[in-house]
């Protein structure tokens, strides 16, 4: 068996993104107001729509985590996830290729934070692109899983997790270098 038709994969894949969708989502939810600056500070969206895309966001990233485990609507939730990913890689790199590097990415909120963005944020955000894809791209039939498949990869995305959590929050934290000058 090839090991990309593993259920265990799968549901590692659909489990990771649904918790990336979910750590996205709360703190835009907790804090809207940063947020709203967050996305106006892009300089992507007319003026007009900062404030609904702010408010509607957090609202889709949790609907596409929750539908990702729902047989009959998994493929077009990981489609939307695409979508919601291949945006934001590509407010990313339009920021980045104009120089604003200083701007906050609006991944976590931490306080004190001193993020800037560059090229790991276009680069996870597109390796997001791809867990999306592939689930969107396994259908709606998953194959039986074992309880064992399905333990091994809810656990699997738990530890991913953890590190992409930390992989954020190193990303944010005050340059050393700059301290010392």
């Amino acid at each position: 068996m090839n090991w990309l038709s593993n259920p265990a994969v799968l549901v590692f894949a659909k489990m990771f993104l649904a918790l990336v969708l979910v750590a996205a989502a709360v703190p835009k939810l907790r804090h809207p107001d940063e947020f709203l600056g967050v996305v106006a500070n892009y300089r992507i969206l007319p003026s007009a729509l900062v404030a609904p895309f702010a408010a509607l966001l957090p609202w889709i990233e949790l609907a596409c985590a929750a539908a990702l485990f729902i047989p009959a609507t998994s493929v077009l939730a990981a489609g939307v996830a695409a979508g919601l990913c291949a945006s934001f890689a590509l407010a990313l790199a339009i920021n980045i290729a104009r120089g604003r590097t200083h701007i906050d990415c609006g991944c976590l909120r931490r306080p004190a934070s001193k993020s800037r963005i560059g090229s790991f944020h276009v680069a996870r955000a597109l390796g997001l692109v791809g867990i999306a894809l592939f689930i969107a791209g396994t259908g709606k039939a998953t194959g039986e899983a074992s309880f064992g498949s399905l333990t091994l990869g809810v656990v699997a995305a738990l530890m991913l997790v953890l590190i992409y959590l930390v992989a954020d929050l190193m990303t944010g934290l005050p340059d050393a270098r700059a301290r010392k000058h």
